[in-house]
């Protein structure tokens, strides 16, 4: 369910309200308010709310992005998602949770992606639980420090970039990933200089059955960010344990040594390599089934990011 308020120049409410009724919408609310800037200056403009199901939300934004009239500097858009909506509409339609708005999950992956102190303190601690986990192979340790191991969305953000062509997006994605892996082989090497040998962990999947997996959940994620019932924590866990142990171990065996008994390691980093691709492309193929609109988008190269 969405709560859609968007404000328009004067004299345009009707055009997004026309909008709104081919979108499936039954009803809107529409009336005007004075918006005060810095400088001083006032002005008036339309606003446009309306409620209604996840996938009315989306044909609505799909369509209003697109219009020539649309662009950011005159309109804004402000989705909320209510707990829920008392109306004479249609229950079943009201409560559909598929497909979000690709808005939606455009700035959600955008917010996962940023790399700030939360962002690397979350990573390295959480690769230190693992790395004493894989040491001491303790599985509640492991399965504590994957929880706050986040690259999961990072992997989403690439394949969503890859099909919407928001190459920024992706370009985050990669980077933030980037970091994620090098803290986590950090983490790895911090641990090993403080504890003894063996690396007693060793239960790595096979390449064709982790890239299985791998694909599995990208397809799994995909489905997840664009499903208002999706649940992406646990899904999230799966694939950071796809991925967070290989670089983990990594450094781990780095101080330790690898175990005589362990693949070589450019096949631990194959495999790194052939999971993360699986799931960015199966998370990319899973957002174009979805047909989610990389034109609905275009709106954010209106104005150019700082």
């Amino acid at each position: 369910m969405r709560q859609i308020t968007v404000t328009a120049p004067q004299g345009t409410a009707q055009r997004v309200l026309e909008v709104a009724f081919i979108a499936g919408a039954t009803d809107a609310a529409v009336f005007e308010k004075r918006v005060c800037s810095k400088d001083g200056n006032e002005r008036i403009k339309e606003v446009v709310e309306l409620d209604c199901g996840t996938p009315i939300a989306k044909t609505f934004i799909d369509l209003l992005t697109s219009k020539p009239f649309f662009n950011r500097k005159d309109f804004s858009i402000a989705i909320r998602q209510p707990r829920s909506l008392i109306s004479q509409g249609n229950l079943f339609r009201l409560t559909r949770p598929l497909v979000e708005p690709a808005t939606d999950v455009f700035e959600e992956l955008w917010q996962f992606s940023q790399i700030t102190y939360g962002f690397v303190a979350r990573i390295l601690i959480g690769a230190l639980l693992l790395a004493y986990g894989l040491v001491q192979y303790q599985l509640l340790l492991i399965v504590a420090g994957l929880l706050f191991i986040p690259l999961l969305p990072l992997m989403l953000s690439v394949g969503f970039g890859l099909w919407t062509r928001q190459w920024r997006l992706a370009a985050q994605g990669v980077l933030s990933l980037g970091l994620a892996l090098l803290l986590l082989a950090l983490g790895g090497v911090l641990v090993a200089l403080l504890t003894h040998p063996p690396v007693r962990f060793v239960e790595f999947n096979s390449l064709v059955t982790g890239v299985l997996l791998s694909t599995a959940v990208g397809v799994a994620g995909g489905l997840a960010t664009t499903d208002d019932v999706g649940r992406r924590e646990m899904i999230g866990l799966a694939a950071t344990a796809q991925i967070a142990i290989i670089p983990t171990w990594m450094g781990l065996c780095l101080i330790h040594g690898f175990p005589p008994l362990s693949d070589h390691p450019s096949a631990r980093l194959l495999g790194l390599l052939l999971n993360v691709a699986a799931i960015i492309i199966s998370s990319s193929l899973t957002y174009a089934a979805l047909r989610i609109r990389g034109a609905t988008l275009r709106c954010f190269k209106d104005i150019p990011n700082p």
